[in-house]
């Protein structure tokens, strides 16, 4: 199934006053963040030239002048200064208007992909729902439809009818609860409350009903019943080890690891971190068996590095196999998903090889079609340069688990050298024992236009020409998407952000994983980039930050990882700092990892490439001496 989305004209938004406000601070967000990177400040750089160039100079010249010689200069020497210092600012100037020249084409790419990314990434989050529920049937298809209506805080009380008949099949319950919704938008709450009385019997059996096969949208309703709304500023939860399930799957190279909904909390985070979402995070230092740590901690970071060095590999031979997939004339008639990366080369040499052997062919033939040739020695010519790229980064992941299985032997001898007795963590004041700092999780302008600057390429190969038989220009944003090119992208975001924020540490998945997703529910295709921008930074500024989960997780890591014992005073400390729940605190024990269980990692390698053919280069160079005569 396919599920295409596209931008219609109609943007109800933009037409109010507030909706040209939201469109103004939009756009203006995006210029600061392009012009932040490639932009020059015109007017301070032209007054400082102005300024140094001027008073700056004549001061300075009279000064020195006396000063070396004792006397104030003569008319000749000022009118040589003078000159001197109107040539040098005239030059900066203009060495400043050919700079802003070159650059401007920058900028405006910069912001032609910033557009991009900020108008498709709600798109897709959108349509990844949309498909989540087309893989349903029956019931289950129409339970999770109202669920979704449920989720959203705007919702219109004939959007709460809607979902409601769908959930609980009763016209006269529905009627109640768009009736609970209409007051509850004026905050009429003691009509609400008579509501709940006289209909209180029969509204609750019919949740008690629908609580076994859909707990969360029994949840929504009940709360819809009693006229409360999630706050806004509280976000949505994210699925626990959704990151985790996106780098297993790009490093084992099986998309059935990952679920169309990561592809989707990937999506949304990596829009959240373009419109200046932080993240906070906890980690920590201590005093005890620092060597133990010390090389868990190298095997973590050496296990990332295997894992991106592995997802770059696997991309660009994805690269190439779409290549040539879309090559007409090949052996690769499609780039089909999901498959393992021992077909995806082996169908990529043979198109090659076959490729070879037709221009070789064609190459002894005296009339050959010298057009057809030179497509042929074009098509060859990309495809083995994208294949040495390819290989490059084989030899990469090549080094990565040389040096991930070196980390892990010496984990394991630290380990089983160690005493049996717990380090015992001790809240010290002179800096002693637990040591927890605060950092934040979030991306500079450069990093911000480094990401959009990769995402854009792969949202518009998305873009495709309408299924309902209109011409490309009617509209010239339609986008299409299935599951395959879902995770493919939520791959290529993961592969994107590490460099920036990291994705692959521990510390890093668990402050994520122990935070709430901001929601974009009020975001919808009509509106504008700009508007979508000025919408987004709105609702993640707004959010709220909580740092209980994430001290809970710490602690976990602490006691799971490190083979480290909780005291009372350090579980006082992250309840009353942080806002850690005791009872969580309370039930992690001193149980760890035994001494010969190793850290997971995945021990395949990357499938091995052998020598470059030879005769590959050898076809290239006859097509080139035929075209040339």
């Amino acid at each position: 199934m396919l599920t295409v989305l596209k931008r219609t004209s109609n943007k109800p938004l933009s037409h109010s006053p507030s909706g040209f406000k939201l469109e103004r601070e939009g756009r203006e967000r995006i210029r600061r963040i392009s012009h932040a990177v490639s932009g020059v400040a015109w007017k301070s750089t032209l007054l400082n030239m102005l300024w140094i160039g001027g008073p700056v100079t004549v001061i300075g010249a009279i000064g020195g002048y006396y000063i070396g010689y004792g006397r104030l200069p003569t008319l000749g020497n000022m009118v040589f200064f003078v000159f001197f210092a109107v040539i040098t600012s005239l030059a900066g100037v203009i060495g400043n208007i050919v700079n802003n020249y070159k650059t401007a084409g920058k900028t405006r790419s910069i912001e032609r992909h910033m557009l991009r990314v900020i108008d498709d990434l709600p798109d897709l989050i959108m349509m990844v729902r949309d498909l989540g529920v087309d893989q349903l049937e029956g019931d289950a298809r129409r339970r999770e439809g109202a669920t979704i209506l449920l989720r959203k805080q705007d919702l219109s009380p004939n959007g709460v009818d809607l979902a409601v008949r769908d959930l609980l099949e009763d016209t006269e319950a529905a009627r109640i609860f768009a009736d609970i919704e209409t007051h509850r938008r004026i905050g009429l709450h003691s009509r609400i409350d008579d509501l709940v009385i006289d209909h209180g019997d029969f509204i609750y059996p019919l949740i008690t009903s629908l609580r076994h096969a859909a707990p969360e949208a029994a949840a929504l309703l009940e709360d819809r019943f009693h006229g409360r709304m999630r706050d806004l500023n509280q976000g949505v939860a994210r699925d626990e080890n959704f990151i985790e399930r996106v780098l297993s799957a790009s490093e084992q190279h099986d998309d059935l690891l990952m679920t169309l909904d990561d592809a989707g909390h990937m999506f949304t985070l990596a829009f959240e971190l373009i419109n200046g979402r932080e993240i906070p995070m906890l980690v920590f230092g201590y005093i005890g068996r620092w060597r133990y740590a010390e090389a868990f901690d190298r095997v973590e970071e050496a296990r990332a590095r295997y894992r991106i060095s592995q997802a770059v590999g696997l991309s660009r031979l994805k690269a190439l196999t779409v290549y040539l997939a879309e090559t007409s004339e090949t052996l690769v008639k499609d780039a089909a998903a999901g498959l393992h990366a021992n077909i995806l080369l082996k169908r990529s040499r043979a198109a090659m090889d076959d490729l070879a052997q037709r221009i070789t062919q064609m190459a002894c033939v005296e009339e050959s079609d010298e057009a057809l040739l030179r497509e042929h020695a074009d098509t060859l010519s990309n495809a083995v340069r994208l294949y040495r790229r390819m290989r490059d980064s084989f030899d990469q992941v090549g080094r990565h688990h040389d040096a991930l299985l070196r980390a892990i032997k010496r984990w394991e001898r630290i380990a089983n050298s160690g005493p049996d007795n717990m380090t015992e963590l001790t809240i010290g004041e002179q800096g002693e024992g637990l040591r927890i700092h605060e950092k934040r999780i979030a991306l500079d302008h450069h990093a911000k236009v480094q990401l959009c600057s990769t995402l854009s390429p792969h949202l518009r190969y998305l873009q495709r020409k309408p299924a309902d038989g209109t011409s490309a220009t009617s509209h010239p944003h339609s986008l299409t998407l299935d599951v395959d090119n879902a995770k493919r992208l939520a791959i290529e975001i993961a592969v994107a952000l590490e460099p920036h924020v990291h994705l692959s540490r521990p510390e890093v998945q668990r402050a994520i994983h122990s935070t709430n997703a901001a929601d974009f529910s009020a975001l919808e295709p009509g509106y504008s980039a700009a508007t979508k921008a000025a919408l987004a930074a709105a609702m993640v500024k707004e959010l709220e930050d909580d740092l209980s989960r994430s001290a809970e997780s710490l602690a976990l890591a602490l006691v799971s990882h490190y083979k480290v014992e909780l005291p009372e005073d350090a579980k006082d400390f992250l309840s009353r700092q942080y806002g850690a729940r005791r009872e969580v605190l309370g039930q992690l024990s001193a149980n760890q990892l035994t001494r010969q269980q190793r850290p997971e990692v995945n021990n395949e390698r990357m499938p091995p490439l052998g020598r470059t053919p030879r005769h590959w280069y050898r076809a290239l160079v006859l097509a080139r001496r035929i075209l040339e005569e």
